[in-house]
C-alpha cells in the first residue's frame, strides 16, 4: 500500500513537462502542467498544428467561467494570441467538472494552443497561457515552444 502512495505522488510529478515557469505577472502557477509529447522545454510544435496541453489546477474561488488568454512574446515584447472562439470556452474542455467550479476543487483543464501554418519558424518563443475567470486571472504557466516546418 505504501509503494502505490509513493507511486501515486512521484509519477505526476515526473511526467510534468520540465522548464515551465511562472508568468511575469507573478500569478499563481497551476499544480502541474503538460505538454502532450514534450518531456521538456521548449516543445518543439508544428506548424500547422497545436500544442495539446493538460493543466491542473485548484480552483482559488468559485469559478463561474473560465477563459484561457495566451501571450506569446517576440523580441521580449508580449503579443496576444488570438484565440478561435470555441478555445476560449474554457469550461467545455475540463475533464473531471463542470462550471461552476467550486472553491477548492481540484480540476484537469485541456488546453489546446493552434500554431497557425502561416506563422515563421521560430525557436525558443515563450507564450504565456493565464487562465481567467469573471474576477480576471487566477493562474499562469510561461511555455518555451519551438515552431517547427513538417
Amino acid at each position: 500500500m505504501i509503494r502505490f502512495l509513493i507511486l501515486a505522488t512521484v509519477i505526476p510529478a515526473i511526467l510534468a513537462t520540465q522548464g515551465l515557469l511562472r508568468c511575469n505577472s507573478g500569478h499563481e502557477m497551476p499544480t502541474r502542467t503538460t505538454v502532450v509529447g514534450c518531456d521538456s522545454t521548449p516543445c518543439n510544435v508544428q506548424l500547422g498544428q497545436s500544442a495539446q496541453m493538460e493543466i491542473i489546477f485548484t480552483a482559488p474561488r468559485e469559478i463561474t467561467t473560465l477563459t484561457p488568454v495566451a501571450t506569446a512574446f517576440l523580441l521580449g515584447i508580449g503579443i496576444p494570441y488570438e484565440l478561435p472562439p470555441e478555445i476560449q470556452r474554457g469550461c467545455d474542455h475540463i475533464a473531471n467538472a463542470r462550471c461552476p467550479i467550486a472553491a477548492g476543487t481540484t480540476v484537469t483543464y485541456n488546453f489546446e494552443l493552434p500554431v497557425s501554418a502561416n506563422y515563421p519558424a521560430v525557436r525558443n518563443m515563450p507564450v504565456e497561457v493565464a487562465l481567467q475567470d469573471s474576477q480576471g486571472t487566477f493562474s499562469c504557466v510561461r511555455v518555451t515552444i519551438t515552431a517547427v516546418r513538417g
